[in-house]
């Protein structure tokens, strides 16, 4: 069975966690530190945070499944108030999946979501030490807008925009 992109569910919330939490710790423990990573996932990461997410009708939340192993990747944005530019603050997939297109093909349906309601620019922020994360937002096309400092995780950090 092949990888399905749906909008998430209720149901979907732990396994959402659980991608979060993986990606998180293999992605940015390495530039942060295992406590900063666990203290953020604990107060944005939360069930709470996707059950709102999944029940706010603006927000985009999707998730990537196997059908034989459940979630297994997850895209969430939001729109920018009083533009069309959007927010993609989360795309994660678990780590031993990666390097399968997963993630290429959750970027790809949030920018033709996006698109579908009347968005025109997707905005979004990585690690400035976050080299494979830099590398995949570059070959889909978007570029560096500006240096910011995040204060949330102590590190430096890169906008990047796309029109869509």
């Amino acid at each position: 069975m092949g990888i399905e992109i749906r909008s998430a569910e209720p149901r979907d919330t732990e396994e959402i966690r659980h991608v979060a939490e993986r990606a998180w710790h293999s992605a940015h423990a390495p530039i942060i530190g295992a406590e900063a990573t666990d203290g953020f996932l604990e107060r944005y990461y939360d069930a709470e945070t996707f059950r709102s997410l999944i029940e706010t009708e603006a927000s985009i939340l999707d998730v990537a499944v196997d059908g034989d192993v459940g979630v297994v990747g997850f895209v969430g944005a939001n729109p920018v108030e009083g533009s069309t530019t959007f927010d993609l603050g989360r795309i994660y997939v678990l780590p031993g999946r990666w390097r399968e297109g997963i993630g290429g093909r959750l970027l790809a349906h949030v920018e033709r979501t996006v698109e579908r309601r009347g968005g025109e620019r997707i905005q979004l922020g990585v690690m400035a030490e976050n080299e494979r994360a830099i590398a995949f937002y570059e070959s889909a096309g978007y570029r560096r807008d500006e240096k910011f400092y995040d204060e949330r995780v102590d590190t430096a950090g890169y906008m990047y925009v796309k029109e869509v």
